[in-house]
């Protein structure tokens, strides 16, 4: 149960850290020409979905989502981050049954997530007329340097995330 704290505490600083210190980390130059939006609690929140239950990432997709929407995107429109982040937290729960995931295919979801998250981020303000870009403009200017700025923070906390949430499973398992 303390594990399961200690998750949120873990997202919660993860989304402290999104929308105050990672806005001056990435060089103005880039920022410039391109738009890089971290989104490392869904980074977290695919890999409990990939290694400890889809439910409870869905749980937190739909939370911290929530979150996003309220603190940073309120004006625009209130629940794409919570729909977004709910949807791909449980379709990589459902990737992650088929197969016991190793880094190639837990970054490959990681890869896939991002991507679907951003396509359903632009898919409804296009929809709703919030933004008018092109998706051609989207894919390279938003979208691929998103991903790989979270595939390279995925690739940095793989080794320790993925050992504390096995830990985490098997000791939820024990438990039931």
């Amino acid at each position: 149960m303390i594990k399961r704290w200690l998750i949120f505490g873990l997202l919660l600083l993860l989304f402290l850290l999104e929308g105050t210190v990672l806005k001056w980390v990435i060089p103005s130059v880039w920022q410039e020409n391109i738009s890089v939006s971290t989104h490392f609690t869904l980074i977290v929140i695919l890999f409990i979905a990939l290694y400890v239950n889809r439910h409870l990432a869905l749980a937190y997709g739909l939370g911290f989502g929530l979150l996003h929407d309220v603190v940073y995107y309120g004006p625009a429109m209130i629940g794409t981050y919570s729909f977004a982040m709910a949807v791909v937290a449980y379709l990589a729960g459902l990737a992650a049954n088929r197969s016991r995931p190793n880094i190639l295919y837990s970054m490959f979801i990681i890869i896939a997530g991002n991507f679907i998250f951003e396509a359903i981020i632009y898919s409804l303000y296009r929809l709703f007329q919030v933004t008018r870009d092109t998706p051609q403009w989207m894919f390279f200017h938003i979208m691929l340097p998103s991903v790989l700025i979270n595939l390279l923070f995925a690739l940095l906390i793989y080794v320790p995330l993925r050992k504390w949430l096995e830990d985490l499973a098997a000791q939820s398992v024990k438990e039931d």
